[in-house]
């Protein structure tokens, strides 16, 4: 029976870590189903949503991720995904869908306000990311976060719009709000 995984890892960054990660998965003759890989500070991160096929290679896959976490400076955790948890995702793939961008000057509790404000209208937020720019030639730090949410159908972008414009104004930052056409 088919089993679908997210695996998460995190270790020091070097030449063919990724390839260390998606050989393993490949060997056990799973498939990728999507994937992001980043580096935070000097460390390698990565999500991928895997899937296996039949128990024998969910088994190898298990088997080729401890031996590679035991070879090299790399964490790896495995959390199962349920066939119901797919497809009540795929059921709410109708619903409107946006990104949020903000750019300012770098301060505390941006994420945690903004983040707050959408969880407090019922909006999931599928991707975020955040940078820092420190360059030198810029008086102060710049923040910018860019975030893909899905928003429930009762509510309207235009409300939607207005608050972050009310949040944007209070931490003194830019957001734009811009609909994801599919």
């Amino acid at each position: 029976m088919q089993q679908q995984y997210i695996l998460a890892a995190m270790g020091s960054n070097r030449p063919g870590v990724v390839a260390d990660v998606t050989g393993a998965i490949y060997r056990a003759g799973c498939s990728i189903e999507n994937s992001y890989m980043t580096l935070m500070g000097i460390h390698f991160t990565l999500m991928i949503h895997v899937i296996a096929e039949d128990e024998e290679k969910s088994e190898k896959l298990n088997k080729n991720l401890e031996l590679l976490e035991h070879k090299d400076d790399l964490k790896v955790h495995v959390f199962p995904v349920e066939s119901d948890e797919i497809e009540i995702f795929r059921a709410r793939e109708d619903r409107p869908r946006y990104e949020i961008r903000v750019r300012g000057k770098d301060k505390s509790g941006i994420v945690y306000r903004t983040s707050k404000l959408l969880a407090s209208r019922g909006i999931n937020i599928l991707k975020l990311s955040t940078k820092v720019d420190r360059s030198k030639h810029l008086q102060r730090p710049i923040f910018t976060m860019r975030i893909g949410i899905e928003v429930p159908k009762n509510i309207d972008g235009h409300s939607l719009r207005m608050d972050l414009e009310s949040l944007a104004e209070d931490m003194q930052e830019t957001i734009t709000l811009t609909r994801k056409r599919d």
